[in-house]
């Protein structure tokens, strides 16, 4: 496999610090203890960058698989919550088309219950009408038969005493003769 451009250059670098590093620590420690600082953080950096390197020389394809994986699997999450999303949005439509529809239904229900109300009103106040005037009319009928009775009693009334006064003052004024011919004059209208 061949290196070219920046990935060669950092080869090639790495390949330098790490055979400087790893041939040389002797001079590292009999060097001033001062430089022990610089070299360990020179040491985490070489590590470092060798992790990096394994990582994309052996990992990479993997790494490249794993997150395709992810990707796809996100994308399908994705997709689902949007089937579930565009699922509830609908399911709210339906509801708001329901609610429309009951509320439409409550508004023609009232208007019959009121239209009905009203006709029923009407109904009563006619029977009303019509039982006053049959309530009118029988106590008119009572009344005139009181009258009549009253009448017909009054009229007794005056018969029982005219002929009390007509017994009290008849034996005066009329004579035997008188009586007689009453007598007969009754037995001939009953013979004719």
């Amino acid at each position: 496999m061949r290196l070219t451009g920046r990935s060669g250059t950092l080869c090639v670098m790495i390949l330098f610090v790490g055979v400087y590093v790893l041939a040389l620590p002797e001079a590292a420690q009999a060097a001033d203890p001062q430089w022990r600082p610089t070299y360990d953080l020179a040491m985490r950096w070489v590590n470092f960058i060798i992790l990096v390197a394994v990582i994309v020389k052996y990992a990479r394809e993997p790494i490249k698989d794993f997150l395709k994986l992810q990707k796809s699997d996100i994308v399908d999450k994705i997709g689902e919550l949007e089937a579930e999303k565009a699922k509830i949005v609908s399911q709210i439509k339906e509801v708001k088309q329901k609610g429309a529809e009951s509320r439409t239904h409550f508004q023609e229900l009232k208007a019959r219950l009121i239209a009905q109300g009203e006709t029923r009103k009407q109904q009563i106040v006619e029977q009303a009408r019509q039982q006053s005037k049959i309530m009118l009319e029988e106590t008119r009928r009572k009344m005139e038969n009181r009258i009549t009775q009253s009448k017909a009693g009054l009229q007794m009334e005056l018969l029982d005493m005219a002929i009390d006064q007509a017994k009290a003052k008849l034996p005066d004024i009329m004579t035997a003769g008188d009586a007689q011919q009453l007598l007969d004059d009754y037995m001939r209208g009953l013979h004719a």
